[in-house]
């Protein structure tokens, strides 16, 4: 079975995280074909926007604990599946049918819109681990939410529900469980007939429209902040704790 979905219609390219059993974590091969499948999305000249969501309960449950590791290069890998969405050319959304933990939460946050179910609901889990938050995730929220939401979460390691995200203005509106990727799809109907290099300009222009420090800068920025707390006695402890929780479960 595939762990990732790709499909194309009504000028919308649809992935869909599809491990519902390990509740659609980020593996490193997961990641290669969000990056393949975003590239497929962007080169295509009829799509013009991108939907991303999980199969089964959860939306994406973060990376795999075995991956954090004090290697950037692994960590870069993992990045590499949500920041392909991050950085999609292409207008997104993230329909969000359950939790969005962790590197899953970054790829909520990195899509353009977001639109959630009751049972979604918005985890960062940073702290739990011992980690900084990386991957550009203090950027991507500050773009989205204001100074009171992202320090709830990302300092505070507040979740929070779908319904309360949007009521914070981190998404656009709560729809029903099995209407969800309908209302994705008719979410883009008005620009369905624009032409493709107009939504791609207007992106990019409303990227660089707001903030004083890039994408890029806060990238690097956590990624160094992210090694160092991965080599701390706090996060080894805690990631070992989790790994040992999860392997007791039947």
């Amino acid at each position: 079975m595939p762990t990732v979905l790709f499909e194309v219609r009504d000028n919308v390219a649809l992935i869909t995280l599809n491990n519902p059993e390990k509740r659609n974590m980020l593996s490193q091969d997961v990641c290669e074909q969000l990056v393949v499948y975003v590239q497929q999305a962007e080169a295509d000249p009829e799509v013009k926007a991108l939907i991303v969501t999980g199969a089964g309960r959860a939306f994406c449950a973060g990376g795999q604990l075995r991956d954090l590791t004090p290697n950037q290069q692994v960590l870069e890998k993992i990045y590499s599946g949500f920041l392909a969405v991050a950085n999609c050319s292409l207008p997104t959304i993230a329909a969000i049918n359950g939790p969005a933990v962790g590197a899953g939460f970054n790829l909520a946050v990195g899509c353009d819109v977001r639109i959630v179910t009751e049972s979604a609901r918005f985890e960062p889990r940073f702290f739990g681990l011992g980690l900084h938050p990386g991957g550009g995730n203090t950027w991507m929220l500050r773009q989205i939410a204001n100074w009171n939401t992202a320090a709830g979460m990302l300092l505070f390691s507040q979740s929070l529900s779908g319904r309360e995200a949007v009521e914070k203005g981190l998404a656009w509106k709560v729809v029903e469980t099995d209407a969800l990727i309908a209302q994705a799809f008719e979410f883009t109907a008005n620009i369905r007939d624009t032409p493709k290099e107009l939504l791609l300009r207007t992106k990019r222009t409303l990227r660089q429209a707001g903030g004083t420090n890039s994408h890029q800068q806060m990238l690097e920025l956590e990624t160094t902040e992210q090694m160092w707390s991965i080599n701390q006695p706090y996060a080894q402890n805690s990631i070992a704790a989790m790994m040992k929780k999860i392997s007791s479960k039947p």
